[in-house]
């Protein structure tokens, strides 16, 4: 690295020359963009399946609410159920994809499953016996073809990367449940009545997670520096100009990019403004693609030149 930093200064020395004979000098303005950067759908790809597995060790275990039913039956006396410490300790996703569209980028995944441990608690009284009749024991619960999908909106904000949640939602097709320990033979049906609150519970226990995922994300964007040091001398403005850029399989982001000095001391830009080509991401097996504006190099080699 230290040689690095000493013969890039040297590099740049001998670009100057053929740089400066060409270009005319003018003021740069830091709202312009000379870096362009598109990833491309295989990189949304790579992209996705991080935050997916980011996603889910950092939502398990997830505790749900306690779960109670009470049943009046005439004459007979009452019965109450009860289920607690009610956990998710895991979570597949089968298969996921995302888009970007005009509203955002959308993250789905579907055919995901996750299991559920629980403690269930029986209770009978009646006004017929003096006494109580209670049960309790383990609960396993399977949760089978969920899907989970979410509508992320990207904006530039005062040079940083705004991210925003525009829709979010679970949905659970199907469950089973079964009890362990104690009398779970007996109560076994009793206890299917719990299937409907037990899919609310997950569902909104899930967005609820995601959302506060989103946020958290969001402000680490917003935490970002607008700038990297190069080295003693020099840093890269990575302001983001203008809003990301979705079609229907690539996102192209539009930065600074120009180098300037950590001193902040007067240095003359070089640049021509209408030279920045397009980003060009043709072949999607390339995950990343990087267009760079003369006035990038110019500005590094007016720096070092200085």
């Amino acid at each position: 690295m230290k040689i690095l930093s000493k013969i890039l200064p040297l590099l740049l020395l001998l670009i100057t020359s053929s740089f400066f004979s060409s270009q005319a000098q003018v003021g740069a303005s830091n709202q312009e963009s000379f870096t362009s950067i598109i990833i491309s759908q295989t990189g949304l790809d790579f992209v996705k399946d991080l935050l997916i597995t980011k996603a889910i060790s950092s939502i398990i275990p997830l505790a749900l609410p306690k779960i109670e039913r009470a049943v009046k039956i005439p004459i007979l006396g009452n019965v109450r159920m009860v289920l607690s410490n009610i956990t998710i300790y895991n979570i597949d996703v089968l298969s996921s994809y995302v888009k970007p569209g005009d509203t955002g980028v959308v993250f789905v995944a579907y055919g995901t499953t996750c299991n559920l441990s629980a403690n269930w608690f029986y209770e009978y009284t009646t006004w017929l016996l003096p006494i109580e009749i209670s049960d309790h024991g383990i609960a396993s619960v399977q949760v089978e073809g969920m899907q989970v999908g979410l509508t992320l909106g990207l904006e530039t904000q005062k040079g940083t990367l705004k991210l925003s949640l525009v829709d979010c939602g679970c949905y659970v097709k199907d469950i089973s449940i079964k009890l362990d320990g104690g009398a779970s033979w007996l109560y076994q049906g009793m206890i299917n009545a719990f299937e409907e609150q037990i899919v609310s519970a997950v569902e909104n226990a899930i967005t609820k997670k995601l959302k506060e995922g989103i946020s958290k994300l969001d402000s680490l964007l917003q935490s970002l520096p607008k700038e990297i040091p190069v080295d003693d001398h020099a840093s890269l403005n990575i302001t983001f100009v203008d809003n990301p850029l979705l079609t229907s399989s690539s996102i192209e982001f539009d930065i600074n990019g120009l180098f300037t000095a950590r001193k902040k001391a007067s240095i003359p830009n070089y640049y021509n403004s209408n030279l920045q080509p397009p980003v060009f991401c043709s072949d999607q097996s390339k995950m990343l693609g990087i267009s760079l504006d003369e006035a990038v190099l110019n500005s590094a080699s007016a720096l070092y030149y200085d």
